[in-house]
């Protein structure tokens, strides 16, 4: 127990020195709590967001300031740095607030 506590503060002080001053217009936290999704702005088909979650059984991954395609009619983004991954991280954003995260195999982060 006291190394889960440990471990989501240390999540929850580095997620909060990620974001700290930036202005959010949206927050979602990822299905099975795995981290959080915020979103900066959205113009037309870019979305601007900040993410920081855990993969099962991997380190902490934390992308600040980065631009995914975003369709508002599917309420899905695709976020991808590297043209040989198009698809790396796919998010789906439901209406519940929650955000559920796809990380393609080719994706290296």
């Amino acid at each position: 127990m006291k190394k889960v506590i440990i471990t989501v503060t240390i999540f929850t002080m580095l997620a909060s020195l990620a974001f700290a001053g930036d202005k959010i217009i949206g927050h979602h936290d990822l299905s099975d709590n795995r981290g959080l999704v915020r979103v900066k702005s959205i113009d037309g088909t870019k979305i601007a967001v900040d993410i920081v979650y855990k993969p099962d059984n991997r380190r902490l991954i934390i992308l600040t300031d980065v631009y995914a395609n975003f369709n508002p009619y599917t309420q899905k983004a695709v976020y991808s740095d590297d043209r040989f991954c198009p698809d790396a991280l796919e998010m789906k954003f439901q209406k519940n607030g929650k955000v559920i995260l796809k990380e393609a195999a080719c994706a290296e982060f």
